[in-house]
């Protein structure tokens, strides 16, 4: 099993790059997911040597896609946006580029059959940026997301949806998050039949409140509700030999700092891929 990389979500404004490069090779994290904010920080050549420098790799950029825009210049912003991802993930040699649909609310109207006509939407727009990204090398992953999600997000919601649009579209993998899909009733089988799809897992523990007016939210990988050992022998059996990589956002981080979260989860990633 390969080592755990760090998403750049779990950094604060104003937390440099560097600073987080030095917390991951410090905890001795295997990687990095890097963000648009990421990239706009710093230059790709340079980007590049700080992450050898430290012998990180680079387990996914994030994130492309977003395929609903009803405004047309949103969506041609959208489109270089994507170009200029895909651009940095074949410099980065990035695992993934991660791939998101985009949400109901992006369409600009409320109108009953809404959902369906933008799952047709992605399903019809992902061929142009799977050609984009085979012609640079990049993996395309799409990342299922909870159903909570359809207005902001995603129209992509089960693990089997996105079975099927990766079994349509060639060069399309899928990423497992497990905050949003460690409920999935079909994760089992869809792991059995495609996990040479898998691209990316994306791990957190999910944490339940006691307040059932509140959402889940992501927690440290040794708490929540998600047996992570479990997992990670199930994704192990079926034959997945890709990256792991620990996503936390920085408004998740309860108190503790970056570094500390970091080193945390290194430490307990070891610990559940032992268990």
């Amino acid at each position: 099993m390969t080592g755990l990389s760090i998403n750049y979500y779990i950094a604060p404004p104003g937390y440099a790059l560097e600073r987080f490069l030095d917390d991951c090779a410090a905890a001795g994290a295997a990687g990095v997911g890097l963000t648009e904010r990421a990239l706009e920080e710093v230059a790709l050549p340079d980007l590049k040597r700080m992450l050898d420098e430290r012998g990180l790799a680079v387990s996914s950029v994030n994130s492309a896609g977003f395929f609903l825009w009803g405004d047309a210049a949103r969506a041609q912003r959208q489109v270089a946006i994507n170009a200029a991802l895909i651009e940095a993930a074949a410099v980065l040699c990035a695992g993934t580029l991660v791939t998101i649909g985009g949400g109901l609310g992006d369409l600009g109207t409320e109108r009953t059959g809404d959902l369906a006509r933008a799952r047709r939407a992605v399903d019809a727009a992902l061929p142009e940026l799977c050609a984009a990204a085979e012609a640079r090398g990049v993996r395309l992953g799409l990342e299922t997301m909870h159903p909570i999600r359809i207005p902001t997000k995603s129209t992509v919601n089960t693990l089997t949806q996105a079975e099927a649009l990766c079994a349509a579209h060639s060069g399309l993998g899928f990423i497992l998050d497990v905050f949003h899909s460690w409920w999935d009733p079909d994760l089992e089988p869809v792991l059995a039949r495609s996990i040479a799809r898998l691209t990316l897992v994306q791990l957190s523990g999910v944490a339940q409140p006691r307040d059932p007016t509140l959402l889940p939210t992501r927690c440290p990988l040794s708490q929540g509700c998600v047996d992570t050992a479990e997992l990670l022998r199930l994704l192990a059996q079926s034959g997945y030999g890709g990256p792991y990589e620990f996503e936390l956002f920085a408004h998740e981080l309860a108190g503790a700092s970056v570094a500390d979260a970091i080193r945390r989860a290194v430490d307990d990633f070891a610990a559940l891929a032992a268990a």
